[in-house]
């Protein structure tokens, strides 16, 4: 891909019923996030979003770009063909300000998970003394762009909160914890809460698949 500078026309939600508009030159092999740092540094330094990692890893600036929810970092902006963007804050979290939501109320019903899990990589490798296995994180990095992607805004868990009762039940050997997890995904709010959009499936970006872990918890219940 040739680099090219152009010239691009963002808006970024400011509150309910307006938005900022900006028109900026950048480099097209950059990203959204890079354009959100342009425009603070040189134009309205009053914008507030978060970012950290740069590179996809931490989910902190997830936000919806083109009424989808992306991960600011990963979007390019030679994805854009019209060089017209248009940036929100997640649904169905309470806004803090600009783009910045607070998911506290997602992170609140993850207490108890874990984030390790063995690695399906190196299985068959020869091990330092003291190692049994290799382990890695979890694929989530609680960015809320499943919550917010999915319709279903009534009392309901959540795709994230479900996704991950279904990898506990499958790590965890204590089968008192087994239970309690079960009892926590089969309530009302729970599995039959989802009405089967899969909508957080397609917006996951490191690939968890929500839909998949909510289909695979109705299948252990069926079994109940």
């Amino acid at each position: 891909m040739v680099k090219q500078i152009k010239s691009y026309s963002i808006s970024i939600r400011r509150n309910e019923d307006s938005y900022m508009n900006f028109i900026i030159e950048m480099d097209n092999s950059l990203t959204v996030i890079d354009a959100l740092d342009e425009i603070r540094k040189k134009i309205d330094s009053s914008i507030t979003y978060r970012h950290s990692c740069h590179h996809g890893s931490c989910g902190t600036c997830a936000c919806i770009i083109n009424k989808k929810e992306r991960l600011a970092c990963m979007c390019f902006l030679n994805e854009f063909e019209d060089n017209k963007i248009i940036i929100e804050p997640l649904t169905s979290f309470k806004i803090i300000s600009d783009l910045v939501v607070d998911i506290s109320t997602m992170i609140n019903k993850l207490e108890g998970s874990t984030y390790l899990r063995e690695s399906e990589i190196g299985k068959d490798s020869i091990k330092p003394n003291g190692i049994l296995n290799w382990n890695r994180f979890e694929n989530c990095i609680e960015c809320g762009s499943c919550v917010s992607a999915c319709p279903v805004k009534s009392d309901f868990i959540g795709p994230a909160n479900l996704a991950s009762i279904d990898r506990e039940i499958s790590k965890q050997t204590d089968e008192k914890v087994i239970k309690n997890l079960k009892n926590k995904a089969f309530k009302n709010n729970g599995v039959d809460a989802c009405d089967k959009h899969y909508l957080c499936s397609k917006v996951c970006p490191t690939k968890v698949y929500p839909g998949k872990h909510i289909n695979n918890l109705r299948k252990i219940k069926s079994k109940n």
